[in-house]
């Protein structure tokens, strides 16, 4: 494998900088520590999440000749890339960090409930993520076809890891509405079974490497992107108003 330059990382981090803008630009943080802290704390934790994919996966998957076994298709072959070492593998240490710096710097213990900043750690773990595996792939790419890998890692790659993960951290404040703690357990749990699912959809489409199969799965994520901005408004931008307005200082009437 290539060793990469800081080059490398610089070209990679162009590929998620403008994403970065959009949540930010959408979040307005208020410039806390924590939210700060956690961001920087998720970047380091997506590439931290890459490292160790890319270190466990000879170990769990190491290579196999498929053709010998007349059971394997080419189908079950994908499918298995597609939702297992992929899907599976790539969003379990992905949510187990998510969840980790959640329950450290975006949760109320008084009352018990997730603040809306867990979107955007939930965010930048996946840019983190997307970063470190755009760089790899860029960077291993022949020199003619370096820029068309680019956009494509940047408007499709990055696009993805992000919506995946920003469904999961709006899943964990819509867990809030729950009353018990089996219900919300189950409730993330279904998140994290909807982030596999969504992660493996796409990559069984984009496989095989057909136009067909690019314009399902982006057409897919479209429609996920008008779910978050949904979702955004009412769990992100109305909670955070509601929460200034409490804190907002009564006028004083003479």
């Amino acid at each position: 494998m290539k060793e990469l330059t800081y080059f490398d990382y610089l070209i990679g981090s162009l590929t998620v900088v403008p994403w970065a803008i959009v949540i930010w630009k959408a979040y307005k943080p208020q410039k806390k520590w924590q939210e700060i802290l956690g961001i920087a704390f998720a970047l380091v934790l997506g590439w931290f999440s890459t490292f160790l994919i890319i270190n466990l996966h000879p170990i769990l998957w190491p290579e196999t000749d498929f053709v010998s076994k007349k059971k394997v298709n080419l189908l079950t072959q994908t499918a298995h890339l597609a939702f297992i070492q992929a899907g599976m593998m790539e969003e379990s240490f992905k949510i187990l960090f998510i969840l980790f710096l959640s329950f450290v710097l975006g949760y109320d213990r008084e009352e018990k409930k997730f603040r809306t900043n867990v979107v955007l750690f939930s965010a930048f773990v996946a840019m983190g993520f997307s970063l470190v595996e755009n760089t790899q792939y860029i960077a291993r790419e022949p020199s003619e076809k370096k820029l068309d890998l680019f956009f494509a890692r940047t408007i499709h790659s990055s696009n993805i890891h992000l919506l995946i993960n920003l469904c999961f951290g709006l899943f964990l404040i819509k867990s809030n509405r729950k009353i018990d703690r089996k219900s919300k357990v189950l409730y993330l749990l279904s998140g994290f079974g909807l982030a596999v699912l969504q992660h493996g959809v796409v990559d069984f489409l984009l496989i095989p490497g057909a136009a067909i199969g690019l314009w399902i799965a982006t057409a897919m994520f479209v429609g996920i992107w008008v779910w978050v901005v949904a979702d955004w408004k009412k769990f992100v931008v109305e909670l955070k108003k509601e929460k200034m307005e409490i804190f907002e200082e009564p006028a004083v009437i003479e």
